[in-house]
């Protein structure tokens, strides 16, 4: 039995063994440090492994919340996904408008934001969100392990996508747009 990333081929078998991982019944993406999702995101995962299985490659999400985190601080988190969409499919397109039209902020590629675009905060005070670009070696590292094939795939055809909702807190947005494209 061979290595299911290393055997991967293009973007939609990334996609398949994210989805494995995500249900618990594969091993973890190269590009994650940890051992699997935290609790909070839990509730995500039937919409993240839709998407997954149905191309939209994800890299990195968190729930809206906002409230006392573990340090007594205040925290305020906006819904928020990152992940590649094969740039051939019809996919993107599709997520691109349905995020759009619920009112939330789309981000294509990999390049600065005209302006800094924050998603997490402690007591009003920004520690999470998009402001500088991504560096061109970055995706090599990230995926480390899979497939050549799939790595030139990613390099060619991959549309890095990240999905903000503006709204400190509200978890109620992103994630039905994005499910209603998939379901």
């Amino acid at each position: 039995m061979g290595n299911a990333w290393r055997d991967t081929r293009n973007i939609d078998d990334l996609g398949r063994n994210m989805a494995l991982w995500l249900e618990g019944r594969g091993t973890p993406w190269p590009g994650y440090l940890d051992t699997f999702v935290d609790d909070e995101t839990r509730h995500l995962l039937p919409t993240l492994i839709d998407l997954n299985r149905a191309g939209f490659l994800t890299t990195n999400s968190q729930p809206g919340l906002e409230g006392r985190g573990y340090d007594g601080a205040h925290w305020r988190q906006k819904a928020y996904l990152e992940g590649v969409i094969d740039s051939r499919s019809a996919l993107l397109g599709r997520v691109m408008r349905a995020s759009q039209a619920a009112g939330l902020i789309v981000i294509r590629g990999t390049r600065r934001p005209s302006c800094p675009v924050p998603f997490t905060d402690r007591n009003g005070e920004p520690v999470a969100g998009i402001s500088a670009g991504v560096p061109r070696n970055q995706l090599s590292r990230d995926w480390h392990g899979i497939g050549r094939q799939a790595l030139r795939e990613l390099r060619k055809y991959g549309a890095r996508l990240t999905v903000v909702d503006p709204v400190w807190g509200r978890d109620d947005r992103l994630w039905p747009a994005l499910a209603g494209v998939v379901r």
